[in-house]
């Protein structure tokens, strides 16, 4: 229960931040709607291949920057719009991942301790015996552990094929999410963004309750 708890925080703190911020936009008299957000992907156009290009290498080192991915996609939607947020959102997730299981892979078990801490075992048998289905799952869920497992997948060297092949397919459907709600985050009302927040607890939070799926996901048996 503990776990499942950790693994939904991230979304309640980025709920507090996202109300937070359009509350003091409210009380402070900030122009945030969908003209200042043209305004901003106008601007970030107007960067060229620079504005991808700093995004993309903005996720690859969120890792080693302490940044959560859940707040780079988000950005990402603001920054380029839905379809562009998902695009490279879902790129620079995958690349991040090459990064991270090749430095696993080559850095050895002694580097990945560092990054796993004390669960390096726990990630490393669930990637050695879930296989694609688990890494396929953790990229997809958007508050699956995402770099944990792939820095996992190059220690115990998963074959990368098949690791390039789910992320390419997982990845993007995990960017979505975030960069749709990027690209609407400043037009809606706090009553939708709530409403928002709950869809997604129903959806991604409730499951992990689930004694069954606690059981094959987390390995709680």
């Amino acid at each position: 229960m503990a776990r499942s708890i950790r693994l939904a925080m991230p979304l309640f703190i980025l709920v507090v931040l996202i109300v937070g911020g359009r509350a003091a936009a409210n009380h402070y008299g900030w122009e945030l709607n969908s003209e200042s957000l043209e305004d901003f992907q106008r601007w970030i156009s107007s960067l060229g291949w620079m504005g991808p290009a700093a995004f993309l290498m903005l996720v690859i080192s969120r890792l080693f920057i302490g940044l959560s991915s859940h707040v780079v996609l988000i950005l990402g939607g603001l920054a380029f719009g839905a379809v562009g947020g998902t695009f490279w959102g879902g790129l620079g997730l995958t690349l991040s991942g090459c990064v991270h299981y090749f430095l696993a892979r080559y850095l050895g078990s002694d580097w990945v301790s560092e990054q796993l801490g004390g669960r390096r075992e726990y990630w490393e048998r669930l990637i050695d015996k879930g296989g694609v289905p688990a890494l396929f799952i953790i990229n997809v869920h958007p508050l699956g552990p995402q770099s944990l497992m792939t820095l996992a997948a190059g220690a115990v060297r998963f074959n990368f094929g098949k690791f390039l092949a789910t992320m390419v397919v997982g990845t993007p459907i995990r960017a979505s999410l975030y960069a749709v709600m990027g690209g609407t985050i400043l037009t809606l009302s706090v009553g939708q963004i709530l409403l928002l927040t709950l869809a997604i607890i129903l959806f991604t939070v409730v499951p992990l309750f689930l004694p069954r799926t606690r059981r094959w996901l987390l390995r709680d048996s």
